[in-house]
């Protein structure tokens, strides 16, 4: 401990701070995940494909911020250990982050596939459906954890971290893959907000727009809207957890010195990432909005909010004619 205080005199000093922001975020966000997870079984609006995608990611989320909370009372990031021994004490956590990293792109490859052939996407069961999405991603993550066991050695580490739990060689490997997973989910959601504008640019077409615009402007705004929304987690993911994958990359290329000052505080990065599920969806969603304000309308903020809602509705309706009102 006290080789530990002379390296790192700031990050102890730091401690207090760093443990409060961890506890605080991880606080907020098992909060909303368990809000999104229970609002996601109790509404069966919710239950769509790429609804039940989300509340798997925010599973394993929840299981990343109640590993997080378990290191602050460990102490692992401020206690000399091996890498053998912090191996083991964040195997789950590590299965959960490559999980979910790699269930975003599956996310992605639901919505073009949605977009692409929207009746086909439409009819095929939930269930199995499911089960094919979700596969790749336990599959990545087991393979990673196994590899990760075959290279594992006694290495001396000044602080216990997902990303110094796996050997170098191990790590470097998995950033870029990581990266290109990410890089890749990117694409396909270009590709798909390109193909919604040309079925928007198709619909307002004049040829068609008489005969088939009442049955494409339901479909046409539900995909604008969950392109909009899948956009919006992509931003957050990008700015949290996969600038942090690319300063893990980066400090293997400096000395073990500098090397740590990137892993004592990228950690602030990725927090964020295992909280924004339900934010943004309580954002740009109205669905989910609307779920989770009657599932929290015993909180007095939100019941003051449906008051004023419902007031300014009947007010509305109030200042309507009458032959408008009844219609």
């Amino acid at each position: 401990m006290d080789f530990q205080k002379e390296t790192m005199p700031l990050y102890f000093r730091m401690l207090p701070f760093l443990q409060a922001y961890t506890v605080i975020v991880c606080c907020v966000g098992l909060f909303g995940n368990i809000n999104l997870i229970i609002a996601t079984c109790r509404y069966k609006s919710l239950r769509t494909k790429l609804g039940c995608l989300l509340m798997i990611s925010t599973i394993s989320h929840t299981i990343c911020l109640i590993s997080e909370l378990i290191s602050v009372k460990l102490k692992l990031r401020f206690t000399q250990t091996h890498r053998d021994e912090c191996f083991r004490f964040v195997v789950v956590y590590m299965f959960a982050v490559l999980f979910q990293s790699t269930l975003f792109l599956m996310m992605a490859i639901d919505l073009l596939l949605a977009v692409v052939m929207p009746i086909r996407h439409k009819l095929w069961q939930r269930g199995p459906y499911l089960l094919i999405l979700c596969t790749p991603p336990i599959m990545f993550s087991s393979f990673a954890i196994f590899i990760e066991q075959l290279y594992i050695n006694h290495e001396n580490l000044l602080m216990c971290t997902v990303s110094l739990a796996a050997p170098r060689n191990v790590r470097f490997w998995g950033t870029i893959i990581t990266f290109s997973t990410v890089l890749l989910a990117v694409a396909l959601i270009l590709v798909t907000a390109v193909k919604v504008h040309i079925n928007e640019q198709s619909s307002s077409s004049p040829f068609i727009r008489n005969s088939s615009n009442s049955m494409t402007k339901r479909p046409r705004s539900s995909e604008v809207k969950l392109l909009k929304s899948l956009a919006t987690l992509i931003f957050f993911f990008i700015c949290s957890w996969t600038l942090s994958v690319v300063l893990f990359h980066v400090a293997m290329y400096f000395d073990s010195s500098i090397g740590y000052q990137f892993h004592k505080y990228t950690f602030i990065l990725q927090l964020p990432t295992f909280c924004q599920n339900f934010f943004v969806t309580a954002l740009r969603s109205p669905r989910y909005a609307r779920a989770y304000m009657e599932q929290l309308s015993f909180l007095p903020c939100i019941k003051a909010r449906k008051s004023i809602l419902k007031a300014r509705q009947s007010s509305n309706n109030c200042s309507k004619p009458n032959h408008i009102a009844e219609l």
